[in-house]
């Protein structure tokens, strides 16, 4: 497709004609039509090469000289001879096919998507395994792709992707500016607590369950903050905020260290050795709650919406399996 639109590139030239008033539009079949006759001395076998009739050829060169003014060839016994202009033009059509052709090339590899750029900021919380390992399988038989990944909080994701300083954002819902666009998968969050504690006995943790009980959470810039504060407000518990932090992986190392309870997101949990520390399902549902995002003022590249494709099956497949989660 791409190399098809290539073929009806003009090329504007004004340097030719010596009238300044004259400006003329030449297209590129015009010019590869007069390469191919100077290359291969004659219509007929210029025809050949390029696939199309010799009276398509002849049209071709006739149209090309009446945008010139002037002509480029001449019958002498029979073969076309080419005239003094002619040869003054061939040196500059060489550069005009070369740049072509190099264009057309550069133009599949685009297609075929092995030249490009990923260029993605996401949450620390996906940069541990998941992303990593989703970026890789998408590279790895794409020779000439490179990346930029770069982890930031939520908002200055939001902020990057929106400024096109990313093309490509995984960040926490909500989407808050209007020039972008995304898909959003919400995940349950899942209690963390030491294995010795006593509530790792049940297979479910409630909010009355932690009512009172010292509490490791992300702090107020996170959704997930909010919506464990609505739920102990909703069951009238006592909030004991004994430790905020901004990561799910810090508060896991928090928990570890005997700190408190947490609520971290499953990303976390099937990325990180959770040592002496187990997951329990709670109830009610706290999601974390992932935007795929991306700009609606500037077209996503064709690389980035074959990974931004991708990624949206991943995270729906990550979805599944979490919910098949084994607590031991």
């Amino acid at each position: 497709m791409l190399s098809r639109a290539f073929l009806i590139i003009q090329f504007y030239l004004f340097d030719i004609i010596k009238s300044d008033s004259i400006k003329s539009m030449i297209q590129f079949r015009q010019i590869q039509a007069f390469h191919t006759i100077m290359d291969t001395g004659t219509v007929t076998q210029a025809a050949k090469r390029l696939g199309i009739s010799q009276p398509g050829v002849s049209n071709l060169i006739s149209s090309l000289e009446h945008e010139l003014g002037f002509a480029l060839f001449t019958r002498f016994s029979g073969r076309l001879q080419p005239t003094v202009e002619a040869q003054r033009l061939m040196n500059s059509t060489e550069t005009v096919i070369s740049s072509f052709e190099q264009l057309n090339r550069q133009a599949k590899a685009i297609l075929s998507q092995e030249v490009g750029k990923l260029d993605i900021a996401a949450l620390p919380e996906l940069s541990m395994a998941f992303l990593p390992d989703e970026i890789h399988r998408f590279v790895q038989d794409k020779k000439d792709i490179s990346i930029s990944f770069q982890t930031r909080s939520s908002f200055q994701i939001q902020q990057m992707v929106s400024g096109h300083l990313a093309e490509i954002g995984i960040a926490e819902a909500p989407i808050g500016h209007e020039n972008l666009a995304g898909e959003i998968f919400s995940y349950e969050c899942l209690c963390i607590l030491p294995s010795e504690h006593p509530l790792a006995s049940k297979s479910i943790i409630t909010a009355e369950d932690l009512d009172g009980e010292p509490l490791v959470t992300l702090g107020p810039g996170h959704m997930t903050y909010h919506r464990l504060r609505e739920v102990f407000g909703a069951k009238n518990c006592v909030w004991n905020n004994h430790c905020q932090t901004r990561l799910f992986h810090t508060a896991l190392k928090f928990v570890q260290s005997g700190l408190g309870i947490g609520l971290v997101d499953p990303f976390t949990i099937s990325s990180q050795p959770m040592g002496n520390v187990v997951a329990r399902k709670f109830e009610p549902t706290v999601s974390f709650d992932l935007a795929i995002i991306w700009a609606t003022n500037k077209p996503v590249s064709i690389v980035g919406q074959s990974f931004i494709d991708l990624l949206k099956c991943r995270m729906l497949e990550a979805k599944q399996q979490f919910s098949e989660f084994q607590f031991p």
